[in-house]
C-alpha cells in the first residue's frame, strides 16, 4: 500500500523541524548571533513581560547593544513588531529557539498546500522535500531572524487569497488581508513587494467585473488596522507615525534612491543593481546548494515554459474568461514569477545588501521558488519524455524513465549539497560574528543566584550573548552587564545592593568583591 502524498509531505515537514532544530542547536547554539538577531529576542522578550517598550536602564552604557534604542525614557529595539510578537510565544515557554524551525515546518506545509492546489500533489510534495534540502532554508530557519515567519504568512495569503478568488468567500479574503497585515507588521517592504502582483490581479478582475470589488473590500478591510497598527508603533518610538525606528539609529536608513539615504550617503540605481546582481548570484549558491550554480536552472526553466505558453495563448485566455475565477497553472506561474521580481525589485531601492545565512530580503519569495523548481523538474521530465518518444521508440513507459531520470539526477544534486555544499556553510556560520554560548556554559556551570556577573568585551559581540539573557526589566535572578573597569563598575553595584558580583573574561568566572 503506497502511502499518500498528504502523509509523505507531513513526514517532510517533521524532517523540517527536525532539521532546522539541529541547525539552531549545533550551528548556533540557540543563541543570537547578529545584532539583528538580539535586537529581535530583546523585543520578544519585552512583549512576554506584557509591555511593548521596556524601560530605559538607569546606566545605558553597561548595556549597549547595537539597535536597541533609547527614547524618552523607554529602552527598544529597531524592529516592527510583527516578528518579535511570534517570537514572544516562544519566550513564554523559555524556548524561543524553537519558533523558527516551527513556522518552518508550517511553511513547508503550506507549500505542499500551495503545489497540491495549484499543481497537482505531486508537485506539491516535491516543492516541499526541495525545502528540506535547502542551505538557504535550513539556515533561516535555525535563526532567529524574521524571514521564516515572514514567508509563513507570505504564503497564508497566497491560499487565502486563492480561496477568496475562486470561491468568492469573504471571509477568505478576510484572513488574507489578516496574512498580509502580519507581513507588514514584521517586514514592510517584503510586504509591498510580495503583495504587488496580487494587487495587479485583484485589479484586472475588478476591470473586468465590477461586482468583483465586493469580494475583496473584506480584505482591505482586515488588512487597514495591521496598517494602522503599525503606523501606532511607529508614533510611539518615533513620534512619527510616517518614521520608521530605523532612522533612530541611522538616519540613513531609509528606502529610496539619493542623497542622504545609505551608508555612502547617496544611494543610486546603480548602486542597487549592483547589490540585486550580488544577491542573485548568492540565491544561485544558497537555494539549493547545486554546483557551477545550477540552483535556480529549474525555477527558470518552469518560468521560461510559462511565458511561452503565456505567449501562445495569450494574456486574456491564461487569465481566464470574464467573470471566472479559477486560475490556470500557467497564470499561478506567472505570478509566482510576478512575486519574485516584485520582491527583488523593491529591494533594488534599499541600500543594504541582505547577505546573512544567504540573500536572505529574498527569503520570502522561497515558496514560489521551490514551486517554480518542482514545476521545472516535472516538466524537464516531460521534454525528455518527448525525446524518448521520438528517439527511442521501442522504450516502454518513456514518461516513467525520464521522470525516473529527472528525480535521479536531483537526488544526485541533492546528496553532492548535502554532503559538500551545506556542510561547508554550515560550518561557517558555526560561531558566527564569534558568538556562541561557551561563556553562558561557564556561567551556568556555577549556577550563581541573585548575581550581577560583568562581562569582559573587546566589542559588542563578546556581550551579545551575556545580553540575550537579560530580562529587560533587568531584574532577572542574574543580570548581565559589560564590564567597564573598577571605578564605573562600582556605580553599577550600587543599584544591585545584597547581590553576588562575578566578573566573566577569557573563559573564566570569578567573584568580585563590592567597594
Amino acid at each position: 500500500m503506497r502511502p499518500s502524498p498528504g502523509l509523505l509531505a507531513l513526514v517532510v515537514c517533521l524532517i523540517s523541524l527536525a532539521g532546522a532544530g539541529l541547525v539552531s542547536t549545533y550551528v548556533f547554539d540557540r543563541v543570537p548571533h547578529a545584532e539583528d538577531e538580539v535586537a529581535f529576542l530583546f523585543q520578544a522578550r519585552t512583549m512576554a513581560s506584557g509591555h511593548l517598550l521596556a524601560g530605559a536602564p538607569k546606566l545605558p552604557e553597561f548595556f549597549f547593544m547595537p539597535f536597541i534604542i533609547l527614547r524618552d525614557g523607554h529602552w527598544f529595539g529597531k524592529y516592527p513588531p510583527g516578528f518579535p510578537a511570534a517570537l514572544a510565544l516562544g519566550e513564554l515557554f523559555g524556548q524561543p529557539w524553537l519558533i523558527n524551525p516551527l513556522f518552518g515546518a508550517l511553511s513547508v506545509g503550506l507549500v505542499y498546500l500551495a503545489g497540491r492546489r495549484f499543481y497537482g500533489a505531486p508537485t506539491g510534495l516535491m516543492a516541499a522535500a526541495l525545502a528540506i534540502i535547502s542551505p538557504f532554508f535550513l539556515l533561516q530557519a535555525g535563526s532567529f531572524l524574521s524571514h521564516v515567519v515572514t514567508l509563513f504568512w507570505t504564503l497564508a495569503f497566497v491560499l487565502f487569497f486563492d480561496t477568496a478568488r475562486r470561491e468568492r468567500s469573504r471571509t477568505a479574503a478576510a484572513v488574507a488581508g489578516a496574512a498580509l497585515g502580519m507581513v507588514l507588521l514584521s517586514r514592510p517592504l517584503t510586504a509591498v513587494g510580495m503583495a504587488a502582483p496580487f494587487v495587479f490581479w485583484a485589479a484586472f478582475d475588478i476591470l473586468r467585473v465590477r461586482r468583483r470589488l465586493l469580494d475583496y473590500l473584506p480584505l482591505v478591510a482586515a488588512f487597514l488596522p495591521f496598517l494602522a497598527g503599525l503606523l501606532l508603533y511607529n508614533r510611539l518610538t518615533t513620534g512619527d507615525p510616517l518614521r520608521s525606528a530605523y532612522e533612530l539609529w541611522w538616519p540613513y536608513d531609509r528606502v529610496g534612491f539619493g542623497t542622504g539615504i545609505g551608508i555612502r550617503g547617496n544611494h543610486t540605481l546603480e548602486d542597487g543593481l549592483f547589490e540585486t546582481n550580488l544577491n542573485i548570484e548568492a540565491l544561485a549558491d544558497y537555494l539549493y546548494g547545486w554546483p557551477s550554480r545550477l540552483s535556480l536552472v529549474p525555477a527558470f526553466l518552469a518560468a521560461g515554459l510559462g511565458v511561452v505558453r503565456l505567449v501562445r495563448r495569450g494574456i486574456l485566455r491564461v487569465a481566464g474568461a470574464a467573470g471566472h475565477a479559477t486560475t490556470s497553472a500557467d497564470a499561478w506561474d506567472m505570478l509566482q514569477v510576478g512575486l519574485i521580481v516584485s520582491l527583488v525589485g523593491v529591494h533594488v531601492a534599499y541600500w543594504a545588501a541582505g547577505q546573512m545565512y544567504g540573500p536572505r530580503y529574498y527569503f520570502e519569495a522561497m515558496g514560489a521558488l521551490l514551486l517554480l523548481s518542482a514545476r521545472g523538474i516535472f516538466q524537464a521530465a516531460d521534454i525528455v519524455s518527448v525525446v524518448l518518444r521520438l528517439t527511442a521508440r521501442r522504450l516502454r513507459a518513456p514518461r516513467a524513465w525520464a521522470t525516473g531520470l529527472a528525480l535521479s539526477v536531483t537526488a544526485g544534486l541533492a546528496i553532492y549539497s548535502l554532503t559538500s555544499f551545506a556542510p561547508q556553510e554550515f560550518g561557517r556560520f558555526k560561531g558566527w560574528y564569534s558568538v556562541d554560548s561557551s561563556g553562558l556554559r561557564v556561567v551556568e556551570a556555577a549556577k550563581p543566584r541573585n548575581a550581577v556577573v560583568f562581562v569582559e568585551q573587546e566589542y559588542w559581540t563578546g556581550y551579545a550573548p551575556f545580553f540575550s539573557q537579560n530580562a529587560p526589566s533587568l531584574d532577572g535572578e542574574v543580570v548581565y552587564v559589560i564590564d567597564l573597569g573598577p571605578n564605573r563598575n562600582a556605580d553599577l553595584m550600587a543599584l544591585y545592593p545584597g547581590r553576588a558580583f562575578f566578573r566573566y573574561a577569557q573563559g573564566q568566572l570569578e567573584g568580585m568583591e563590592q567597594p
